[in-house]
């Protein structure tokens, strides 16, 4: 099966759309800008990881059969490196399987372009980090919704300081509106730019804890 490498997709063409970033996972069928379902919970019930079975469950909704994806368009983070990596697997998977192109976007720009009515402005889209800190990303909102600049990890101290001094609203899960990225914002983010099937990983934002252990103990 030859996997599309370019992002070539009509009006009419069904495509799937999915974030794992956080601690809650989103899922949302296309069909070009229109929404024929989504839905979002928790990221695992009873030990087991929901996304997959969430997916499933809108293509059952919205009547459409796994065979006709023609593209998937995954949240590439930053955020959970466990999150990030099912994302990762369950898109690569279904576009092996499916033979659809596969595009990511920045997970942060899920959350504002997932809001029901995004207002013109600036945006400071917030992920926890853990370890008491946070990823920051600014988003502006105009004729588009698009990022500036990468995302930065960021004392969770310093968020509303950097967002006042930027003109941004600080936005995200928790404390920050408690607004999580929206597989739907896909929608309104126009043109996707697909990425290479086998080479593509998430941004992962930082190293695992893990990493950073081997690290402190290299000569």
């Amino acid at each position: 099966m030859t996997v599309p490498s370019v992002w070539a997709l009509g009006p009419d063409d069904l495509v799937v759309a999915l974030d794992a970033s956080t601690a809650r996972v989103t899922v949302a069928v296309l069909r070009g800008a229109q929404v024929l379902a989504s839905a979002s919970g928790a990221a695992r019930e009873g030990g087991e990881e929901r996304l997959l079975p969430l997916l499933l469950s809108q293509l059952a909704v919205a009547a459409a059969p796994a065979a006709a994806i023609r593209g998937i368009v995954v949240g590439a983070g930053p955020g959970s490196f466990t999150g990030l990596r099912v994302a990762a697997a369950t898109a690569k998977g279904l576009a092996l399987a499916t033979g659809a192109a596969l595009a990511a976007v920045s997970s942060p720009l899920l959350i504002v372009a997932g809001l029901s009515a995004p207002a013109p402005g600036r945006y400071l889209a917030v992920i926890d980090a853990m370890r008491g800190e946070r990823f920051v990303t600014s988003i502006v909102v105009d004729e588009t919704i698009r990022q500036v600049g990468a995302p930065r990890l960021v004392a969770a101290a310093e968020v509303e300081m950097l967002a006042a001094d930027a003109g941004e609203r600080a936005i995200g899960p928790g404390a920050y509106g408690d607004v999580w990225p929206a597989a739907q914002g896909v929608a309104r983010l126009g043109r996707l730019t697909a990425v290479d099937l086998a080479s593509w990983e998430p941004d992962y934002g930082r190293a695992s804890a893990a990493e950073d252990r081997r690290a402190a103990h290299v000569p």
